[in-house]
């Protein structure tokens, strides 16, 4: 699907990724609802947008993906505002591995990916007058190989991965049309990796940031535009459905497809 002239609702799209996406998705032609936990953040991000490429091109809607309520109104207001909507990308994800955080983690990463992915089958099939489209969901390359660092998040990751496969094969999907992906990056150079890279204990498990920081040199760190081309790419090949494609740094600081497994 070239992005020209559609519509997207990018999850946690005021900062990081989510920001990436928002960009390359907006450059690239389309209109995008920024739907993000942070008011301030998010506002700023629309009215860079729009001086950027031309008033009207993305709205601010305030969303908590551990709502119902403000998911489901983020999506009404992203069809109301725009006519439809073709492309949902669930990106809003944290991390926390305390006593009082891992459980937000997944409320967060995995049953707010789901909601949004579940919102996102009720939008653009065609029973319910979409037109069919492409859902993206957000995981990590620690969704698909253990990372004893942070076994939370990834246990969130891969519930993400799993669940995205499962959908994409639904009756549901293919009836309407929908194609399915779930992008699992390893290290970007997200405000949450630079958190954990400064050694927030609350990120880690027990760990010796000597040992995660050596980790981290190991696997590399993406940048934000390197994963948004990765992105961009998986949306635009109408091939790809039910598809996992993880990506890394290697040698000469350029991203590589480590592995695409397609359903």
């Amino acid at each position: 699907m070239k992005v020209e002239g559609k519509v997207a609702l990018v999850t946690g799209g005021a900062s990081g990724m989510g920001k990436g996406f928002t960009e390359v998705l907006i450059a690239n032609g389309a209109k995008v609802c920024v739907a993000d936990f942070n008011s301030q953040c998010g506002e700023e991000a629309v009215a860079e947008l729009n001086k950027k490429h031309g008033a009207g091109k993305a709205i601010f809607c305030k969303c908590d993906v551990t709502s119902k309520t403000d998911f489901e109104e983020a999506f009404k207001r992203t069809k109301e505002e725009f006519g439809g909507i073709d492309i949902v990308v669930n990106n809003a994800g944290i991390g926390g591995e305390s006593d009082d955080k891992w459980e937000s983690v997944i409320d967060v990463n995995m049953k707010g990916t789901i909601r949004g992915t579940r919102l996102g089958m009720y939008y653009l099939n065609k029973d319910n007058g979409g037109n069919g489209g492409i859902i993206v969901n957000m995981a990590s390359a620690a969704g698909i190989n253990p990372n004893p660092f942070s076994p939370t998040y990834g246990c969130s990751k891969a519930g993400i991965v799993h669940a995205t496969r499962c959908y994409a094969i639904s009756e549901a999907a293919v009836k309407s049309g929908i194609r399915l992906m779930v992008l699992c990056p390893a290290f970007v150079d997200t405000p949450m990796f630079q958190n954990l890279s400064s050694g927030d204990s609350d990120q880690f498990i027990g760990a010796d940031m000597v040992k995660v920081k050596a980790f981290i040199d190991h696997i590399g760190v993406m940048t934000v535009e390197e994963i948004s081309a990765a992105f961009l790419e998986m949306v635009e090949d109408d091939s790809k459905t039910g598809l996992i494609l993880r990506c890394a740094k290697k040698t000469g600081n350029q991203y590589c497809t480590l592995a695409v497994e397609n359903v």
